[in-house]
């Protein structure tokens, strides 16, 4: 039987029933039980809807934060990932904020080896550095920690699939994991050509060997148009 929630019992006083939440999952946790993880996302946007009428953001980052380091604890990181992926989307705006956010949730995923998690979260980073300092090491480090990722997804992917967990239950087939793979390929290329145009040629060739299993000819085009330019 699956742990669920009911948002109805959030009253008037958030803090409160966060507690009651965060004290019900641990317990949860602890037994070992099945716990329903679209109702517990479900709970969190609740919660945080909530927190964030009464002007109460930074109470629910603090006690989120809380919950999912005492989740990694247990070594629940699918909980402890939902809860990171949720307070990131709750912070949009505030980037110092979602960096520190995704760059703890990004270490956690490679902690637990979980490639879905680390690959969310290095997109995350990669997105914040692309428009914050493009181009730097720290943007060119966030795309290769998403390209280790989305290699790991594609070769052991059916590992993967029996073993991960998702507010979905299931990850998406192999083939979005591959073009997901090339759209990096190609942005590590655009972004150190001018630094590395060696390695940006490797990524295009590589991106261009795994596109050819499927039909995307818009994809392929882009490829053949940047290794002109190159070459």
């Amino acid at each position: 039987m699956k742990v669920k929630f009911d948002p109805s019992q959030i009253n008037k006083k958030p803090q409160v029933s966060f507690d009651i939440f965060a004290q019900k999952i641990t317990k949860s946790v602890k037994k070992k039980e099945e716990i329903d993880l679209s109702a517990f996302s479900n709970e969190l946007n609740v919660l945080g809807d909530v927190f964030e009428k009464q002007n109460n953001k930074y109470v629910m980052n603090k006690s989120s934060k809380k919950l999912a380091e005492s989740l990694v604890g247990l070594g629940e990181n699918n909980l402890a990932g939902i809860i990171y992926s949720f307070l990131i989307k709750f912070n949009q705006g505030n980037t110092e904020l979602v960096k520190d956010l995704a760059t703890n949730a990004l270490a956690i995923a490679k902690r637990f080896k979980d490639p879905i998690h680390t690959m969310a979260r290095a997109r995350d980073l990669a997105n914040i550095y692309k428009y914050t300092e493009n181009g730097s090491s720290n943007h060119i480090k966030a795309l290769y920690e998403e390209k280790r990722a989305l290699q790991d997804i594609v070769n052991n992917y059916n590992t993967i699939n029996k073993r991960h967990k998702t507010v979905k239950t299931e990850i998406k087939p192999r083939e979005n994991y591959d073009k997901l793979l090339c759209s990096v390929l190609i942005e590590i290329a655009q972004t150190t050509y001018k630094s590395n145009p060696k390695q940006a040629l490797e990524e295009l060739n590589l991106a261009k060997q795994i596109i050819s299993k499927y039909e995307s000819g818009n994809i392929t085009e882009q490829i053949d148009k940047l290794l002109k330019e190159l070459s």
